[in-house]
């Protein structure tokens, strides 16, 4: 995975809102052990704002960001692309004339994303990405890829670099326009669609909740 940049100033707003959330419950940690007469070891210190807000960033970064109570508060504008999306990509090396199935795979946190898109004759992997979210037209994703032919691949094909250029429509659809570097010089066009979450991935997500409510009964 690899750091993004979006358009919007929640990467600003954020840490100095986790800032005095951490500093309140600093607070209020010190106080609970002055009130119960508790005090630490000597080899051991009272949780500090630093260690409140290392815990809180990296709960936003992995999980708290995607809940819908963060942008209802206006915190989070970073649409959550994080999934599995199949579809087609066509291009101008065959003007255009056939369909090439393919699978998209983008995981994302807060402050890193990664975008890998396999075809039956290559695969790509993003290298640098943007999102942005204040574009009239709606959601975009932005992403530089390398591409790498498969072994069984033409002997024309060969490393490259280029640009994918997506857009998000209904939440579950990405549109959008790719070119390839100036060895290739081939440009085309991208549609896919997010699958829905396997029973699989559901439980596999809910596990660690049922194995900490289970523990406390």
């Amino acid at each position: 995975m690899h750091g993004y940049s979006i358009d919007s100033d929640e990467k600003r707003i954020v840490p100095l809102f986790l800032a005095g959330l951490a500093i309140a419950l600093a607070w209020m940690s010190s106080n609970l052990l002055a009130t119960e007469h508790f005090s630490m070891p000597w080899w051991m210190d009272a949780p500090s704002s630093m260690f409140f807000y290392g815990t809180l960033y990296a709960l936003f970064d992995r999980r708290l960001w995607r809940h819908p109570l963060m942008r209802k508060l206006g915190l989070v504008k970073t649409p959550n692309l994080a999934g599995r999306w199949q579809g087609y990509l066509t291009s101008s090396f065959d003007n255009h004339a056939k369909r090439y199935d393919l699978c998209v795979q983008i995981v994302q946190s807060w402050t890193q994303i990664s975008v890998s898109l396999n075809i039956a004759t290559s695969a790509s992997w993003s290298c640098v990405a943007v999102i942005q979210v204040s574009d009239p037209d709606g959601v975009a994703l932005i992403y530089q890829y390398e591409n790498q032919p498969l072994a069984d691949a033409t002997r024309t094909m060969h490393i490259h670099f280029g640009t994918a250029m997506l857009r998000v429509s209904d939440g579950n659809k990405l549109t959008g326009d790719y070119y390839a570097g100036r060895d290739r010089r081939t440009f085309g066009r991208i549609s896919c669609c997010r699958l829905p979450r396997t029973i699989k991935q559901t439980l596999g997500a809910l596990r660690p909740r049922l194995t900490g409510s289970s523990s406390h009964q």
